[in-house]
Parts: C-alpha cells; sequence; structure tokens
C-alpha cells in the first residue's frame, strides 16, 4: 500500500509540476517586449522664470472623478453597482465629469452624462502598478504580470501615451507600486493620482516634483461600491474656458486643477487668483481659510497663514517650486483640504513637463531577452524530463479509468 502511494504521489507531484511550469511559460512571454532603458538623470525645475498653471484662471470649474469601477467581468473586479447606479450617484453629488473606469475596458456614454470621457483603469500584475487612461481610443491588454522594473513601467507608460490620451499613475503608494526610483526617472505621464481612499500619494507627488517632473495632480475615489462611505470624497477641480471636451483636456493637460480631500463632493473655497512676480509668489482666495500652507522641494513647508484669504511669500533661490495646500472645517464637515498644483521654475518661458529623457539600451535588452530564451528552455527541458502529459491527455486518461 505504501508502494501503491508513493507512485500515486509522485504522479500527483510531476502533473502539478508540469502544471506550474507551463503557466510559468505563459505568463512570462510578454517579457519578451521588454525594452531596458538609459534614463538620463534628473534635475529639479531651474530658471529665473516661472510657470504658473492658474496665470489665466476663469470662473468656470468642473468637478471630475475619473476613478470608479462598475460591474464587470462577473464580479471580479469588485464592481457593485451599474454604471448607471455610479452615475446617478454622482451627479447627485454635483458632480460634471463621472468616469466608469473599469479594468482594461471602456464604458458606453449614457444618456445621463452631460460630459464624456472613456477612461479605464490599465493594469494586471502583482506589482499593483496601475494607470488611469483618460480620453482612450481603445483599451490596451497587454501588461507584465509579474516583477516590474522602471524599464518595465517606462515601456508600459509609453504604450498607453498618445496624442490625446492624459496618463496618470494611480495610487503611486499603494502596495509601493511606484517607488521614489520609478518616480525619480519615469517620463512621459501627465498627472498623479496622489489623493484617494485607496491610497494618499502627495509624498510620491513631492518626490517627482523635486526631480523635475511637471506632473499634476488629481484626486479620484477609486469607488467600488455606492454604499461604502467612499464616494464624494476625492475629486479634481478643473478650470476650464468653456464646458466642453476639448477645453477641459486642454485645462487638465497645462495643470489648470486641483485636488480635494473633503466630503460628500462640497467645495469649501476657491482660488481668485495666482500670481507669480518679481519671485513673489501671490494666492488669493473666495473666503478665509482655517489655515494656508505653502510647501517646496520635498514638500518642505516655507510659509503658512491662518485665518486669512490670501498668502504671500517671496520665493527663495533654492525653492524650485511652489504649491499650495489650503484647509478648512466646519462643524458639519470634518475638513476639507485642497491642494493646488505648483509653481515651478523655467528656463526661456519655455514649460517641459518632463526635460529628462529615456534611450533603449541595445545590448542589455538583447541580454535580457537571451537570458528569458535560456529559462524557458531550460523550463522545456524540465518537462521532458518529467514526462510531460499535456491537460488534455491527462484528462483522457482519467476518463477511459472511469469506463474500465
Amino acid at each position: 500500500m505504501l508502494i501503491n502511494y508513493l507512485k500515486h504521489k509522485n504522479k500527483f507531484l510531476k502533473v502539478l509540476t508540469n502544471i506550474v511550469i507551463i503557466l510559468l511559460i505563459i505568463t512570462t512571454i510578454p517579457y519578451y517586449n521588454t525594452k531596458i532603458y538609459r534614463f538620463s538623470n534628473p534635475e529639479p525645475f531651474s530658471g529665473e522664470q516661472f510657470y504658473n498653471p492658474y496665470s489665466d484662471i476663469g470662473e468656470k470649474w468642473v468637478k471630475a472623478n475619473f476613478h470608479a469601477h462598475s460591474q464587470a467581468f462577473g464580479g471580479l473586479t469588485k464592481g457593485k453597482n451599474t454604471p448607471s447606479e455610479l452615475i446617478e450617484r454622482y451627479k447627485s453629488l454635483g458632480y460634471d465629469i463621472i468616469c466608469i473606469s473599469n479594468y482594461n475596458k471602456l464604458a458606453d456614454k449614457t444618456t445621463e452624462q452631460q460630459l464624456f470621457f472613456s477612461t479605464y483603469e490599465h493594469g494586471y500584475n502583482f506589482n499593483w502598478s496601475h494607470q488611469l487612461v483618460i480620453n482612450a481610443g481603445s483599451p490596451s491588454f497587454f501588461d507584465f504580470p509579474f516583477f516590474q522594473s522602471k524599464s518595465h513601467k517606462q515601456y508600459i507608460i509609453n504604450k498607453l501615451k498618445k496624442d490625446n490620451t492624459i496618463i496618470a499613475l494611480a495610487h503611486p503608494s499603494f502596495k509601493h507600486s511606484y517607488r521614489p526610483n520609478d518616480l525619480k526617472y519615469l517620463v512621459n505621464y501627465d498627472c498623479m493620482e496622489a489623493i484617494s481612499p485607496v491610497a494618499r500619494s502627495v509624498a510620491e507627488w513631492d518626490y517627482a516634483l523635486s526631480n523635475g517632473h511637471a506632473v499634476w495632480i488629481i484626486g479620484n475615489d477609486d469607488a467600488h461600491d455606492i454604499s461604502d462611505g467612499n464616494n464624494g470624497v476625492c475629486w479634481t477641480m478643473i478650470n476650464t474656458d468653456s464646458i466642453c471636451e476639448k477645453d477641459i483636456l486642454k485645462s487638465l493637460k497645462k495643470g489648470a486643477c486641483c485636488a480635494t480631500k473633503g466630503w460628500l463632493g462640497q467645495e469649501m473655497n476657491r482660488i481668485t487668483s495666482l500670481e507669480v512676480a518679481d519671485n513673489t509668489y501671490e494666492l488669493v482666495l473666495e473666503k478665509n481659510a482655517d489655515s494656508i500652507l505653502l510647501k517646496s522641494d520635498r514638500g518642505k513647508t516655507v510659509a503658512t497663514a491662518t485665518d486669512s484669504k490670501q498668502i504671500s511669500y517671496k520665493i527663495k533661490p533654492s525653492d524650485t517650486y511652489i504649491r499650495a495646500e489650503i484647509f478648512d472645517s466646519e462643524p458639519w464637515n470634518g475638513y476639507t483640504k485642497i491642494y493646488l498644483n505648483p509653481v515651478f521654475r523655467i528656463d526661456n518661458a519655455i514649460f517641459t513637463q518632463h526635460r529628462d529623457g529615456t534611450e533603449i539600451q541595445v545590448i542589455k535588452t538583447i541580454i535580457f531577452v537571451f537570458v528569458l530564451f535560456i529559462i524557458h528552455l531550460i523550463s522545456i527541458f524540465f518537462l521532458i524530463i518529467l514526462d510531460f502529459k499535456t491537460p488534455a491527455k491527462i484528462l483522457s486518461r482519467i476518463v477511459k479509468r472511469e469506463k474500465k
């Protein structure tokens, strides 16, 4: 009996090993697309002039949520509600832009949506390195499912980026999906989802800014259920010349937006003006805020004002950028915090979102692909040694035994 048990156990382990090796080969095939990049050393913002994303703001603002999940894929992605239910919920909270951003799937426009941006969340990998693709033409299903170096992340960003799309890094601090060494070098994306119930990633945003990457902050709920209290918690306000998709995208690309952490989408304050003249930062709000904090490189606080609607700060030569955080509270609302995009130094009045570039390292890329090929050859060799049987043959053998 012991011998028979060992024989059956040996067969089970053999089949299990075969399956594991086959899955390993199949799921690592995407890595043949790997490109190893040489990243140029990033440099902080510099120059005697300043780029101000709010230099010509008007009175029109729209409220947006770019990240929410509806029912999809049989409930696998934990979306609890239909698209119509999600849209109705956000309409009741006063939202103008309501995006359904299911994983690698575009939602259709409904009659309830006045403004529409086809949006989806890209990514299915163990690293949780996800991207929001706003104004997408069609979804991309390609990803690197296991480990991702910064070269793999850069390849995905490049693949997703089109002329009319906006790419935002989703919840960067969640499970450390984007580490400081990634954010120091990654280029070719537009925004960062730094405010979300899933993860607060303001430190990661500051790290990218401190390395000279002019990426804009957005806030989203990353909602999966309209009954869990995570609706109207984080949102993006966009200043626009007109209520049309083209102008809204233009404003979002130039940074004329801000992110808010609050309650039920309730606005507590707005910007009246933000100017930079003679190296002085001047911010004026519609009404007094509990406090206004000005932050510079690495999130360092450089100035504060309390119970005031304005703040002024003489920018120091060591400050490469200045951004504001506006804090308000009411008895009916624990607190609301508005995060403004930075004013940052530029040369010759030229705005460049990422001054650092990349190039493919051909030799390292070839070596990576060659090593992967050798691993696959060794894996196939093990299958042969283990007397490989396809799942179909195994099932056929079981059926024959049952008939006997």
